[in-house]
């Protein structure tokens, strides 16, 4: 019997070790974001737009918000700031990190028209997502 739990201990050990790795990945795919949102609107409080710099900016978040949406997996919860909700409403909190996506592609699609109101809007759109998704689905502790 004492093997049995001792192994039952292990296997939810290693459960919980597997995902470590996503926690790890995705914690850092925030802080890439993060910092490249913040670089993109450094981009835009300019007098002068750089669309050869906005554009790979914009291409390089939605990237990261795509890969983002691969790393919630069952479970993962644990040792991380992600509340529960985001697997009991799991529909709702994929649906903002499509929307958040989307705004990044937009963005590109505006850069290439040289679109300074569509590119701003769709900035202005992908921080309401940001706030959006902290409020919802983030620990604040």
């Amino acid at each position: 019997m004492k093997k049995i739990g001792i192994a039952a201990l292990f296997s939810f050990s290693v459960i919980a070790a597997d995902h470590a790795q996503e926690i790890e990945i995705r914690q850092d795919n925030f802080q890439y974001l993060d910092a490249t949102v913040d670089l993109l609107d450094d981009e835009f409080d300019k007098d002068v737009l750089d669309w050869d710099r906005i554009m790979p900016l914009a291409q390089s978040a939605h990237l990261t918000v795509e890969d983002q949406k691969t790393l919630f997996p069952e479970g993962s919860a644990d040792n991380s700031r992600a509340r529960t909700k985001i697997w009991t409403q799991k529909a709702e909190f994929e649906g903002k990190f499509n929307t958040l996506s989307q705004q990044f592609i937009l963005i590109s699609e505006a850069a290439i028209e040289q679109d300074d109101v569509a590119a701003r809007a769709a900035l202005d759109k992908a921080f309401s997502q940001c706030r959006s998704c902290h409020m919802n689905y983030r620990s604040l502790w």
